[in-house]
């Protein structure tokens, strides 16, 4: 293998347990074994709607509020990466399984453009990094794959600064996309210029 994911380390709450306190020790012993082994770190996740410390997830914040606490939260750890995490997971299964934006104390107190907006941000805290949209449940055809194409397409018709998209490939002996369809739906993701990977591979019996 020779790319890392950083699974929890990287998340909102390990990241910034109280407001404007950061902590990268875990994120950046990561990095470190990575380095001396030669391999690259996905910097994984940005925004999720879990995986928060409980200021954020119990707070009462007014939307610029909220922006001005995600925008720090973005920039500060892209930049304190900058030059050794240059691939990030920035939103991370924003789609729920109707097909609809999932529901998220993001969505609810800022509204949809969270996303756009976490995109940029990431994109002004380091220009080399590529960014990836990831999520679970899309990786053939079906209606939630037919949203997240509909998502992403507008994310790059908007010029949101997006490279790619991440299939997280959650799947069991019994359940799972029809390889034609996998095929057609990658298709598809690269036909808008994006980038399509295999993000996890969690496999059930």
């Amino acid at each position: 293998f020779n790319m890392v994911t950083a699974e929890h380390s990287m998340k909102f709450d390990h990241t910034e347990p109280r407001p404007g306190v950061f902590s990268f020790g875990l994120g950046d012993t990561i990095v470190a074994f990575a380095k001396s082994h030669g391999m690259t770190v996905r910097g994984h996740n940005l925004v999720w709607y879990r995986a928060l410390p409980n200021w954020v997830a119990n707070g009462t914040f007014t939307r610029a509020q909220l922006i001005n606490i995600l925008r720090d939260h973005i920039m500060t750890e892209v930049s304190h990466y900058r030059g050794q995490v240059n691939i990030w997971d920035v939103v991370n299964e924003a789609i729920d399984d109707r097909g609809n934006l999932r529901d998220s104390i993001w969505l609810r107190v800022i509204g949809p453009d969270y996303i756009d907006m976490a995109f940029r941000w990431a994109h002004e805290a380091n220009p080399q990094a590529l960014l990836f949209y990831n999520d679970y449940g899309g990786e053939g055809l079906n209606h939630k794959s037919d949203a997240i194409y509909a998502f992403l397409k507008g994310l790059v018709a908007r010029g949101v600064p997006i490279n790619g998209v991440g299939l997280q490939m959650h799947v069991a002996l019994n359940r799972y996309p029809r390889p034609r369809d996998l095929l057609a739906n990658m298709r598809r993701l690269a036909a808008l210029g994006l980038q399509v990977q295999i993000t996890e591979m969690d496999v059930s019996i």
